[in-house]
């Protein structure tokens, strides 16, 4: 995957610390006592300027296209940098953007280090390279910017072993929200500090209920909303699991801690609302960084104020996927991690919290997978809540943001039509699901989101370019390693094309995402984008969507919602006949088949005495069951070779032989049936 990487701006940087610390609080820093992790302050200080070394940017750049494992899952763009007094070494904050949005994820930033050579020349590490902590350890600012583990890395503790149960989502019963890390946290340092840890997110500053129940052991709600450089957190002591657990809640908002908790001690039950969401401290969105940490590698960050650890394993028993039997409850994973680690992934989840009373409710149209050509869409939908449901909006999802589509709609249930030309959604694939709102001024989640494609021609008089998917015999295949291609015509007023995108959609619909393959921008070779399907499932239900877009920005859409992966060659079956052979021609017969594209062709070529190979036929048809060779003769051996071709490509060969009277065979080894190899 192409790092598209952007240097942006930031001014709050630390006179006596570094950028690269991650802390938790913001009391006046002393030396050694902030941890470079979720657990740290970011240091700031507006008179320290952010670099914009040209020669830095490029190589961070070079090293995340090289990269592999994690890296080539997401995009990047650069959040800041800090370079040392003596210009030796650097720390550079990434952001990932969102695969399936393009904006930033609501998580933590990933970290390099970059270390200036004899010739000014930059050597960048990525944060698991195994070299990181080592380098980075005789950082200028090290000793300010970490507590123990980094700078002591050998006495750095490991978890538990354990798997802790009974926690729950930490929002509301029956809102959706979505994963942004779970194993694959490489946020951290040590990462596997964090590898049990989560991130859960929806855009907004949502309510935090208590994942399992405790007693206040740290908070802290004072660092202003939204500021880098000091990170809100409100942590609870379990005493019923054993080692002692504490349940890490990061990133909340300001003054957000109900004042009947900020007292040490003070009883929470499960299910019961603790703070809200915010992105106070090392984040790039709201979110909320959830781990549970024991006792034994338990410890302060900065001020006393925060807790950190090592992330234990736990599950919520409102996830069904990654199930443990022992605590019966399951794993966030995403699917890339799930990929890397085992298990499965899934992006959203919806909550099983009590005892919160969040509205439900969902779509009942238009279904998943509608491609749309009508300007007047149909939407029909439902709201439930025991306090009564006072009103439901339709949302749209073209650009990264959640919008409402449609009025408002008070009739519960209801059904309306959605004039799609007097929305912004632009023509292409995009997202509707409901938002209910309940009489207390509840919002439920995003419920039922479900994919659509938008294919719509909303002007009489300046229409829109066409763009057609090239397709074989009626069906479009994806090769292993090939090209997708695509036929284009300009609409009426004649404009120029400037280009075709294409995507892809897996076989599963209701976790997966599209997958942007790429950009042509120029008709040279047709306008065509690579594609590559190594160790995908055969199958007939994979999507590829094509967008044309002309130089007025007017656009226009295909989409097969049957493409066809086909790695599985064709069968053949050869009835073969007895040797020595003695009549004038011989007739080849068989069976022959595909199971999923279907043959195209056979070809049949034939080899005599060992002589060379001899095309008989090229292209019989796929109906074809035999073909008579009649130019037989004694003291022959024959063989035939049979190749089977289906329409994705894929061929199959098997073999034949026979032998005529009076034939010699080598070293005098006269054989009346013969292998099938050559």
């Amino acid at each position: 995957m192409t790092k598209s990487i952007k240097f942006g701006i930031i001014v709050l940087i630390l006179l006596s610390a570094t950028l690269i610390a991650i802390t938790l609080i913001n009391p006046p820093p002393t030396q050694g006592s902030n941890d470079f992790s979720e657990g740290t302050e970011s240091p700031t200080d507006p008179s320290d300027p952010v670099s914009t070394n040209p020669d830095l940017i490029s190589a961070v750049e070079s090293a995340l296209k090289d990269a592999s494992g994690h890296w080539k899952i997401f995009n990047y763009q650069i959040e800041h940098t800090q370079i040392q007094d003596d210009g030796q070494m650097a720390i550079v904050w990434l952001s990932a953007e969102d695969p399936e949005t393009g904006e930033l994820m609501a998580r933590e930033p990933e970290l390099t280090l970059a270390i200036a050579d004899e010739h000014g020349s930059w050597d960048v590490l990525l944060e698991d390279n195994p070299k990181f902590i080592e380098a980075f350890s005789k950082f200028q600012y090290a000793e300010k910017s970490v507590q123990g583990d980094l700078l002591h890395i050998s006495e750095a503790k490991a978890q538990s072993n354990k798997v802790f149960g009974g926690y729950y989502l930490p929002w509301a019963e029956g809102l959706e929200k979505r994963l942004t890390w779970s194993v694959g946290h490489s946020s951290c340092t040590p990462v596997y500090y964090c590898t049990h840890a989560f991130d859960f997110a929806d855009g907004t500053m949502f309510p935090i209920m208590a994942a399992k129940g405790g007693t206040v052991f740290r908070w802290r709600d004072s660092c202003p909303n939204n500021t880098p450089s000091c990170t809100n957190s409100i942590t609870l002591q379990d005493k019923s699991t054993t080692p002692w657990t504490y349940q890490i809640y990061l990133h909340i908002a300001n003054n957000s801690i109900p004042n009947h908790l900020k007292q040490v001690g003070t009883p929470v039950t499960q299910g019961q609302f603790i703070a809200n969401v915010d992105n106070t401290g090392y984040s790039t969105g709201h979110h909320v960084h959830f781990m549970v940490v024991t006792e034994d590698t338990r410890y302060f960050s900065q001020g006393m104020q925060s807790v950190w650890g090592v992330a234990e394993d736990i599950t919520f028993r409102d996830v069904s996927i990654n199930w443990d039997e022992a605590t019966q409850g399951g794993r966030p994973r995403l699917a890339y991690e799930a990929a890397t680690y085992g298990g499965v992934g899934k992006t959203y989840y919806v909550s099983g919290n009590k005892p919160a009373k969040a509205p439900t409710g969902g779509l009942t149209a238009p279904s998943a997978e509608t491609y749309v050509t009508n300007r007047n869409l149909s939407v029909s939908g439902w709201g439930q809540q025991n306090v009564g449901v006072v009103k439901l909006e339709i949302l749209a999802n073209y650009n990264g943001a959640w919008v409402q589509i449609g009025s408002e709609q008070t009739q519960n249930p209801f059904t309306t039509t959605v004039d799609l030309c007097k929305t912004s959604i632009p023509n292409g694939h995009f997202q509707v699901a409901l938002r209910v709102w309940d009489n207390k001024g509840n919002p439920s989640g995003i419920l039922t989101p479900r994919t659509l494609i938008k294919n719509i021609e909303c002007s009489t008089t300046d229409t829109n370019p066409s763009v057609s998917l090239v397709k074989t015999d009626g069906l479009l295949f994806l090769p292993e390693n090939g090209h997708v291609v695509a036929n284009v015509a300009k609409g009426s007023m004649g404009r120029a094309i400037a280009s075709v995108e294409f995507w892809f959609h897996g076989r599963d619909w209701e976790n997966g995402t599209w997958v942007y393959l790429g950009k042509d921008i120029s008709e040279t070779g047709g306008w065509t984008i690579p594609i590559n399907t190594t160790g995908m499932a055969d199958g007939d239900d994979y999507a590829i969507l094509a967008l044309v877009t002309d130089a007025g920005g007017k656009t226009g859409v295909d989409v097969v919602f049957d493409a066809i992966v086909d790695g599985t060659s064709p069968w053949i079956s050869i009835n073969h006949l007895q040797s020595p052979f003695t009549k004038n021609s011989a007739t080849i017969t068989w069976t022959g088949g595909d199971q999923l594209s279907g043959l195209k062709h056979y070809s049949l070529s034939v080899r005599v005495n060992g002589g060379a190979e001899q095309v008989l036929v090229s292209n019989l048809p796929p109906t074809t069951t035999s073909y008579t060779y009649d130019k037989l003769a004694p003291k022959q051996l024959l063989l035939f070779s049979l190749t089977a071709v289906d329409r994705a490509g894929n061929s199959t060969v098997e073999r034949t032989a026979l032998y005529t009277p009076g034939y010699e065979f080598e070293y005098g080894y006269h054989l009346p049936l013969f292998f099938m190899s050559e």
